[in-house]
């Protein structure tokens, strides 16, 4: 499960002289580059840049869920340097391989700016607004909460804590920067895709709204926030009269809960439940059905979200 990626706007020069100016202070030999389908023409831009350095250049290509999903083992057996990991905010603190985290930031401000009138009636009520936004359109956030404290608003935007790294940062699996602001704001807005909408709608007990620039879009998550929970509720109903149990953990580096999915087999079979401990990279449902008549996501949550419906048996999450 992967948030939509769009190519948007090609790489800023400042952010492709950090990159380069990082590579010449390693000097590696060889670098594994990382990035997710929607950005393959970033990555190559990247690629091209390298190799004029004289930088050889191995391209994963596996998929690439976020930040949490570094591609360590793979550059480790190939005898790679350093990472490229192309997308996404760095998540994973102190890797076995240096990593540098292209983040490729969104400077073009006229698609949120066509986008604002769409907002401001979207806010037509909520006076207290929580701020927040996927880390593409960081730098744009800025300008956001100026355009909508001139129209009457009173914006908030919250300091990143836990996986998160910047002000106003939301994460598919992380919104700590906008719950945060829970008890002082009316409403939250993330400008982002629903995806991200999505995941604060599920546990702010806020109005959440998404902005998406690139589909032109707001929209209010209440309702189908709601329709998520009533599933989830099912899940867990149907979860009780299961018996073979199986706890999934994930060798991805920033998905490795070992020891949480240790105990959950030990609180499970404590219950009467036949639990196992499956490791796994990717999650995926034709590698684990048949085996289980149900499973506990140690992994990614958000595959127990938009995922639960590709899955024959119930994919609960620890909590």
């Amino acid at each position: 499960l992967s948030a939509p990626q769009d190519e948007g706007e090609m790489m800023p020069s400042d952010e492709l002289e950090r990159l380069l100016a990082w590579v010449r202070e390693r000097s590696p030999r060889r670098v594994l580059l990382q990035a997710p389908p929607g950005l393959t023409e970033v990555a190559r831009e990247a690629a091209r840049a390298l190799g004029d350095m004289g930088v050889e250049v191995v391209v994963s290509g596996g998929m690439c869920w976020g930040g949490c999903d570094l591609a360590l083992r793979e550059a480790a057996e190939l005898g790679c340097d350093a990472i490229v990991h192309v997308g996404h905010a760095e998540f994973v603190r102190s890797p076995s391989i240096p990593v540098f985290y292209l983040e490729h930031r969104y400077q073009n401000y006229e698609p949120v700016a066509s986008l604002l009138p769409e907002m401001l009636k979207a806010l037509e009520g909520y006076r207290k607004v929580g701020l927040g936004a996927t880390v593409q359109y960081l730098d744009l956030l800025g300008r956001l909460a100026e355009d909508l404290r001139r129209a009457g608003h009173v914006v908030m935007i919250g300091n990143p804590s836990n996986h998160l790294r910047y002000s106003g940062q939301v994460l598919g699996c992380d919104y700590s920067t906008m719950t945060s602001l829970d008890e002082e704001v009316d409403a939250h807005l993330v400008l982002g895709s629903v995806f991200h909408g999505l995941g604060l709608a599920l546990i702010s007990r806020k109005e959440v709204f998404a902005a998406d620039p690139h589909s032109q879009k707001v929209v209010q998550l209440r309702e189908t926030a709601e329709k998520v929970l009533r599933k989830r509720y099912a899940q867990i109903l149907a979860f009780r009269s299961c018996r073979r149990v199986g706890v999934v953990v994930s060798v991805k580096p920033g998905q490795r809960y070992f020891g949480l999915a240790r105990w959950l087999v030990g609180l499970l079979r404590g219950r009467g439940f036949d639990a196992e401990l499956v490791v796994v990279d990717e999650v995926r449902a034709e590698d684990l059905e048949g085996r289980y008549e149900a499973l506990v996501n140690t992994a990614c949550p958000r595959l127990s979200i938009e995922d639960q419906d590709r899955f024959r048996v119930p994919v609960l999450l620890p909590g």
